[in-house]
């Protein structure tokens, strides 16, 4: 018999699919590589700071990891690759500049993988529960536009989100729990999905529930609410949706598999922060504790009840956002066990029941809510795909979408906040032996947090910066006229710098007597500051300050924050420093 010299329809199906994921890394990298600004202290003090201090023992741990907040599951992921990577380095003996530059994108090039795999699982999800060839048909035009036709927009409201292209791939806690939930999703047992016995209730799901990808989706579930506690939210509300639906049979099934692998998941949390921090500890309680009884997270800022309808949403969705109200309304609008219907209606629900939840806390971050973009764009896609417009409008509708989010991609990623980025950029090439430029210490008389830190700039020098350590442990009445370090300093700039600091280094003054006071900082090689404080240092430093611009950086066109308006000015102590005249290095 003559062999068939058809292709298997696997392999194409293999093939397909994998050529469609590298795509989307390829343009996650280089999202994650040319991204230059800065967004919040927390994609480096949270998740790159405590993994370096893991690996080279130094660093900059914040309060929230001094009173064990925070687990060690995110940053070990970080730690593991500086590891690897300082090993390999080692082996083949890079120069510190290059070993420099690899480990400051290593982490990027991470995240990236964990962007990519949230985009292709967000076409997989609304393929599976809204039809459209796992949404790949969409992905066709990357390669031939005449596939537009063929409608099933999932993919590109992933990959065509400013918000996404703007966080997906910096090292948030946030970033990668979006991505773990979106898997997680896909894998979750939706009401239409089950494998329904003959003569199914309608309401009761008498069905058999794949009990893998039950497992499966519990270990990322369980994965993202240890990554962030609140994740909870999204699960409670699915999760009873599902125990509601289902058969009493089933619902046993249910609360056995939640009750293991939630479990297992603790204990191995539990013994990573005990392997960390040297002590049984269990950081959700202690986040609890101090975020909602000692109320300290109002401490960084507190947020009208409306802040997630009135900004959060609209700056997660930009141009998306019509069609995304339009969505929620509808699934919302529909019976909870219409056919097909299930599974838009629970993802509407919860988009509902978490956004209500987070507004009653008072502080709030549009970060907070990420997880909820990409259950947003599926629901978006699904009934964008279903408007009964000619196909060549959608496409021209989609297309206008897109565009209107490239230049919010571009401005919020190369443009606004880059000057912070920049100064750390130049410290870490600057702090080479061999360079003509070489400082031995920089301080930052900036907002607390306001660059990256030790896995930015690297072992290069001593660093300080003001602090900004919240009210731990004082009493109520404390509590209110307490002021950290930064406030205190921009309360009164110049008296902080006399009570603060020795004598400025002025010409013809003896530069030793500045080291033998003692004080709480010490004047620097490099002193880095917003543009807003440069009246205010030249006049305390005086016309013959050892001091002299030496480089600046543009930070942004306007801030909400008067205090990180302007420029990053960077000043340099002059060569010479006993008095003779010199350059400024």
């Amino acid at each position: 018999m003559k062999a068939s010299n058809r292709p298997d329809p696997r392999v194409l199906r293999f093939s397909s699919t994998s050529l469609i994921f590298f795509t989307i890394l390829s343009f996650r990298l280089l999202n994650a590589l040319t991204i230059r600004t800065f967004f919040q202290p927390d994609e480096f003090f949270q998740s790159l700071e405590p993994a370096w201090k893991m690996v080279f023992d130094e660093g900059w741990l914040t309060w929230e990891w001094k009173n064990r907040l925070r687990s060690i599951a995110h940053p070990a992921l970080f730690a593991a690759v500086y590891k690897s990577l300082d090993f390999i380095s080692n082996l083949v003996r890079l120069q510190s500049s290059t070993r420099a530059e690899v480990l400051v994108v290593a982490p990027r090039v991470l995240q990236a993988v964990f962007a990519a795999l949230g985009d292709y699982f967000t076409a997989k999800l609304a393929g599976k529960l809204f039809g459209g060839a796992a949404g790949w048909t969409s992905v066709r035009v990357l390669y031939s536009a005449r596939y537009f036709s063929n409608g099933e927009a999932y993919l590109w409201f992933s990959v065509g989100s400013a918000f996404h292209f703007f966080c997906s791939t910096r090292t948030f806690s946030n970033s990668l729990e979006t991505s773990i939930t979106t898997i997680a999703l896909y894998y979750w047992p939706w009401p239409q999905l089950i494998t329904k016995k003959p003569n199914a209730k309608s309401v009761v799901v008498e069905g058999q529930i794949d009990r893998k990808e039950l497992q499966l989706s519990l270990l990322f579930a369980a994965f993202a609410c240890i990554l962030r506690p609140t994740n909870v939210l999204i699960w409670s509300s699915l999760g009873l949706f599902l125990i509601y639906h289902s058969s009493s049979r089933e619902r046993v099934r249910i609360v056995t598999e939640v009750v293991t692998v939630g479990i297992t998941a603790l204990v191995l949390n539990a013994v990573a922060d005990h392997q960390y921090y040297g002590v049984w500890a269990f950081p959700p309680m202690k986040f609890l504790e101090f975020n909602l009884v000692q109320s300290l997270s109002v401490f960084y800022g507190s947020n009208p009840w409306h802040y997630y309808l009135s900004q959060g949403l609209p700056l997660l969705l930009t141009s998306f956002l019509p069609i995304a109200m339009y969505a929620l309304c509808s699934f919302l609008g529909r019976s909870p066990m219409e056919n097909g219907t299930a599974a838009g209606f629970q993802l509407a629900s919860t988009v509902v029941l978490v956004t209500s939840v987070y507004s009653l806390i008072s502080h709030k971050e549009f970060r907070f809510i990420y997880p909820l973009l990409p259950i947003l764009h599926v629901l978006s896609a699904a009934k964008f795909e279903n408007l009964s417009w000619r196909t060549s409008t959608k496409k021209w509708v989609l297309m206008g979408m897109i565009l209107l989010n490239i230049p919010v991609a571009w401005y919020s990623t190369q443009v606004h906040q880059r000057g912070v980025v920049d100064v750390v950029d130049w410290l870490r090439k600057t702090g080479n032996a061999d360079n003509p430029e070489k400082w031995n210490s920089v301080g930052f008389l900036m907002p607390c947090h306001s660059t990256g830190w030790r896995s930015s700039v690297m072992g290069v020098g001593e660093m300080w910066a003001l602090g900004c350590e919240p009210p731990v442990g004082l009493s109520s009445e404390e509590k209110v006229s307490y002021l950290d370090e930064a406030d205190r300093f921009y309360a009164s700039p110049a008296e902080f710098l006399e009570t603060q600091f020795p004598t400025p280094p002025s010409t013809g003054r003896n530069p030793m007597k500045r080291m033998l006071e003692e004080t709480t900082h010490q004047w620097p090689d490099r002193l880095v500051f917003f543009g807003a404080l440069e009246n205010t240092i030249k006049s305390y430093l005086g016309p013959e300050t050892e001091y002299g611009e030496c480089k600046r950086f543009f930070n942004s066109h306007a801030h909400d924050d008067s205090r990180r308006k302007g420029d990053v000015i960077v000043y340099c102590l002059r060569k010479g420093a006993a008095g003779e005249a010199g350059s400024f290095v």
